[in-house]
């Protein structure tokens, strides 16, 4: 699972980056995937160590939960627009489109987790 979650961190790093990119470095709210992206990468990166892996774990699949819960707006909200085609309607479609890949990221790493969770949780029983 450390190593998902880095794979995860790197994504949300990047799309953060080519979001400030894109928006003509203007805007520094489009490096906000990025700074979700190192924390999860810094959680990731404690989760290798066998005795904090399962605390750390918890607290990146909190992280990806807020993140979730803040990306909803302007991420998963836009989504029938972004289906429709209909990008004229989006004051700025480079913020929604980052915010809806960050949604999505933080919401396939949440069902990950929580998967890996009951998967340790009836391993262990079995034990």
């Amino acid at each position: 699972m450390p190593f998902i979650t880095i794979l995860f961190a790197l994504d949300l790093i990047i799309t953060g980056i080519v979001g400030f990119v894109v928006t003509g470095k203007e805007h520094f709210t489009a490096l906000i995937p990025s700074f979700i992206g190192t924390l999860l990468l810094v959680l990731g990166v404690l989760a290798f160590n066998p005795k904090l892996r399962k605390h750390v774990m918890h607290g990146a699949a909190m992280v990806a939960i807020i993140g979730f819960l803040a990306t909803i707006s302007g991420g998963l909200t836009d989504l029938p627009k972004f289906l429709s085609g209909n990008m004229d309607a989006l004051p700025k479609p480079a913020a929604s489109i980052s915010k809806l890949i960050t949604n999505l990221l933080m919401l396939h790493f949440v069902v990950i987790c929580v998967i890996s969770f009951i998967e340790v949780r009836m391993a262990r029983n079995k034990a």
